[in-house]
């Protein structure tokens, strides 16, 4: 039975368990709440994160970070971005060189503006194989086993082809990327994108209006991943275009959904409070600003959702900036 690590026990990080284990991998997967690990041990469901999906038991839950390095080589990881470093830390007396790592986190971290897969060669070394996955998928639907595409990014094609191997199968389409970067930052920033629109969207703004925060804010993001070193192209695809489409669109996307309430005048800190976790998108507005002064880059529908997320700007002070900058007549 080959064995595989999953570090994080919430909503997507045990969608992707469920395929694992579909195609037959034991998955050890590391949850940071006991009380989760108990429940999926008694009932093989995770309630606070997945509910209504019977788990396999082919899924292993545990609270000890070295479990999941005992007994996997490939560790997939879906830890929140701002506890990926700190996670990485406490791991990092059991990583030895047969470990390699698959990306499933979507963000920016905060304080040094770095991706998933370079917060884990920062921690480990550059040496450590890397790879992604992500693409236009939520977890409910994916751990329903809904037709789903998602991406694979990784320079080393022999690893790439093993991630391939263990999840393609009759519902999760793969396909390859050689732009690991990319694939990441169309990931990460479409969240911050997906809020603004969900902001419009609950503040009743009209279709024309969305469309045209949504094709700048596109181009926008793809400023973004240049400037990290990915290639515009990239977004494009299944982890830009898509993955926004979804995001932005979708009846399940957290991060609309707080822009939403946003719209409707409701707080930041109670959207929060009612979903019991922060959208990553919230998190990612405040890494993009620190990004665009750092690297000069003009990027006024992503600047202006960071300063609606923060209370800097209201809705109509954020299309006024628009008219000015694209041209509107007064």
């Amino acid at each position: 039975m080959k064995k595989v690590g999953m570090l994080g026990g919430g909503a997507w990080g045990t969608a992707v368990a469920t395929a694992l284990a579909h195609n037959g991998y034991e998955v050890i997967m590391w949850c940071f709440e006991q009380d989760v690990v108990d429940e999926i041990r008694s009932t093989h469901i995770n309630e606070r994160y997945l509910p209504d999906v019977k788990l396999s038991p082919l899924i292993v839950p545990t609270a000890n970070l070295s479990d999941v390095f005992k007994q996997a080589d490939i560790i997939f990881e879906a830890v929140p971005v701002a506890h990926l470093r700190s996670v990485f830390e406490q791991a990092k007396p059991y990583v030895a060189v047969n470990h390699s790592f698959v990306v499933l986190s979507k963000g920016l971290e905060h304080e040094r503006l770095m991706l998933p897969s370079q917060v884990i060669t920062d921690v480990f070394g550059e040496e450590v194989c890397v790879a992604g996955v992500a693409g236009p998928s939520f977890a409910y639907e994916f751990a329903q086993k809904h037709l789903t595409g998602l991406s694979v990014a990784c320079a080393d094609m022999v690893f790439r082809k093993d991630i391939h191997t263990l999840l393609r199968n009759s519902y999760c389409c793969t396909y390859d990327c050689d732009d690991l970067i990319g694939q990441q930052c169309g990931g990460a920033f479409k969240n911050v994108l997906a809020l603004g629109l969900g902001i419009l969207e609950g503040a009743e703004s009209s279709c024309n209006t969305r469309a045209l925060v949504f094709t700048r804010g596109l181009a926008e993001i793809a400023l973004c991943s240049q400037a990290l070193g990915g290639k515009k192209e990239t977004l494009y695809g299944l982890t830009g275009v898509g993955d926004l489409v979804l995001t932005s669109m979708g009846k399940l996307s957290r991060n609309a959904y707080l822009g939403r309430c946003l719209g409707q005048g409701r707080t930041v800190e109670s959207v929060t409070e009612e979903l019991g976790l922060t959208p990553e998108g919230v998190n990612t507005a405040s890494s993009i600003h620190q990004l665009a002064q750092r690297h000069s880059l003009d990027l006024p529908v992503l600047d202006g959702i960071y300063k609606m997320t923060k209370g800097l700007c209201g809705l109509q002070e954020f299309l006024d900036i628009l008219k000015n900058i694209y041209g509107c007549a007064s």
